[in-house]
């Protein structure tokens, strides 16, 4: 969830509420503690307060996941869980930091604390990564795709353009992974366009360009550099990957052919941008959601602690 100037006012409230609460509770941990030599521990009664709305705090936390995949749920909207599950859970950290007395306790109260700041941790990690990761790829990744598509776009891609250079290189295709993009008099190819301040990938059809006498040049040079790397993208290990490099490799092809074939160099010099693009969404794509394979394991050991530490510290109180 983004948090900016511009919807900060949805915000504030939470952070008011939170900010109330966490003053009363900071005055009445001061107050219980007047008098005494240490600071009041978990089970007098501002401790155990805060242990109980701390952990009631966790329980809700946790119930974003649920709430997220059951979109039949009619219980507010997941903007507004979004927003209390930020800032309830930064309200939970002095909360159970009071709860503790400032101190780590035994083995269990020492894991469950651990466990519950790494919990926090990779939550605020993953906020601070929803922050700027979103405006990177919509201005780095015009020819951004659907995600789980990604390997049938780079099939597809690879496709176009072997069609594509066979036709003009005069060679029968061989591969039905050439031929089964295109019906045999035209291809799909696509194309990042402007169109006003919006930027973004659109799909052309283009007929199939006659054969080019003495391009062979381009036929090697697909077959060394850009068919693996439309295919395979970072795993080709292909120099087309380095923007620059690409740029002045295919400036050189386009020396070694004639003129009628320097319009298919260009289209295929535009399939390698967007297969940098798409590489490029992979990565922030693995950044934007690889927290949660830390945070989401994390939150259900939590819950699962907090109860036996309930249990333990109920038995024992």
């Amino acid at each position: 969830m983004l948090i900016r100037k511009s919807n900060f006012a949805e915000h504030y409230p939470w952070v008011l509420a939170s900010s109330v609460v966490l003053a009363l509770a900071v005055v009445w941990f001061i107050f219980a503690s007047v008098g005494h030599a240490e600071w009041p521990s978990g089970s007098s009664l501002p401790g155990f307060t805060f242990g109980v709305i701390g952990g009631l705090i966790c329980l809700f936390e946790f119930l974003i996941w649920p709430r997220k995949k059951l979109r039949s749920w009619r219980i507010g909207k997941v903007s507004t869980w979004m927003r209390a599950h930020i800032w309830l859970g930064i309200l939970a950290v002095p909360l159970l930091v009071l709860h503790t007395g400032f101190r780590w306790g035994g083995p269990l109260s020492t894991t469950l604390m651990t466990l519950f700041l790494l919990v926090i941790a990779s939550g605020v990690w993953g906020l601070i990564l929803q922050q700027f990761l979103p405006e990177k790829m919509l201005k780095e990744v015009p020819a951004e795709t659907i995600f789980s598509q990604i390997d049938y776009v780079s099939d597809l891609m690879a496709g176009e353009a072997s069609q594509l250079v066979r036709s003009v290189c005069n060679i029968t295709s061989d591969s039905d992974d050439a031929e089964k993009f295109s019906d045999g008099s035209h291809i799909v190819v696509g194309a990042v366009r402007n169109t006003g301040a919006i930027q973004g990938r659109v799909v052309v059809t283009s007929s199939l360009q006659e054969s080019v006498p003495d391009s062979k040049p381009l036929y090697d040079f697909f077959n060394e550099h850009i068919y693996g790397f439309l295919k395979n993208g970072e795993m080709a290990k292909s120099p087309l990957q380095n923007p620059p490099r690409a740029h002045s490799m295919f400036n050189s092809l386009r020396t070694k052919l004639p003129p009628r074939a320097h319009e298919v160099v260009t289209v295929l010099e535009d399939l390698c941008n967007q297969r940098r693009q798409i590489i490029t969404q992979a990565k922030i794509q693995f950044w934007l959601h690889s927290w949660l394979w830390v945070h989401l394991p994390l939150s259900v050991a939590l819950i699962v602690l907090m109860f036996v530490h309930v249990f333990v510290a109920m038995k024992y109180w």
